[in-house]
């Protein structure tokens, strides 16, 4: 019998849940896929046509709660109306509060996923868009507000973002502070610079003198191979490629 999108879905979050908790209660070597299925009372094949490997239920896992921290933002009154450095802030600790009560489990989720880090890179492309997608909300809800100056947003400052969003996970990881109030105060920290170097546009700046010296000496080296229209073809098109 053919069930709905929605019930799929459910039925998707169950196994992921269940699984993590069995993982927990009896270590990931020791939780087989037929035990999660028993657990879920779904059949040994059935488990299967949701996730073919306990990896990708630990990929699922981590998506799961990263789309879980973007809904939270939604019922989070007045979140529109937060500067971008709240709302990136808040963003960083909804998802780590997402992991909360799986923490002392986190460390063997970043071992089984950096294990197979080759050979789950669809897994990883969905992920990072994921993140990525939620920060260019943002930067461009700041850039429409003029919290800080337009500037491209799609490429490094996302993914620049990105890394220090794992820096902050990975402190958080063996943060043992009350309420992780430490882990509060390296992302006050981080997010500091951060607009900093967002608010003087000090990333497209650099940016800018890269392009500057790989114009003036790549292609004065380039000129003195190849004459000619076919050069001036080549420079235009270079030209394009690295604005």
């Amino acid at each position: 019998m053919k069930i709905s999108k929605k019930k799929q879905q459910e039925n998707k979050i169950k196994i992921i849940e269940t699984a993590i908790d069995l993982m927990i209660e009896n270590t990931y070597e020791k939780t087989t896929m037929r035990s999660i299925a028993k657990a879920c009372k779904i059949s040994d094949a059935t488990i299967y046509n949701y996730f073919p490997t306990k990896e990708k239920i630990i990929w699922g896992y981590i998506y799961l709660r990263q789309e879980q921290a973007i809904k939270k933002l939604e019922t989070i009154d007045s979140f529109s109306e937060f500067s971008v450095q709240e709302k990136i802030h808040t963003y960083f600790e909804t998802i780590l509060e997402g992991y909360l009560l799986e923490k002392e489990f986190m460390p063997t989720v970043f071992k089984l996923t950096h294990q197979s880090f080759l050979t789950h890179s669809t897994e990883i492309v969905e992920l990072n868009t994921l993140f990525c997608t939620q920060i260019k909300l943002f930067l461009n809800q700041a850039i429409h507000n003029k919290e800080i100056p337009d500037q491209p947003i799609n490429g490094i400052i996302t993914h620049l973002i990105l890394d220090l969003y794992f820096i902050i996970f990975f402190y958080w990881l063996k943060d043992s502070s009350e309420g992780h109030e430490k882990t509060t105060e390296l992302i006050d920290l981080v997010l500091n610079i951060m607009m900093g170097v967002l608010k003087e546009k000090l990333i497209s700046k650099f940016l800018n003198i890269g392009a500057f010296i790989l114009r003036h000496h790549v292609f004065s080296q380039i000129q003195s191979l190849i004459k000619g229209s076919v050069f001036d073809s080549f420079k235009e098109d270079l030209k394009g490629f690295i604005k």
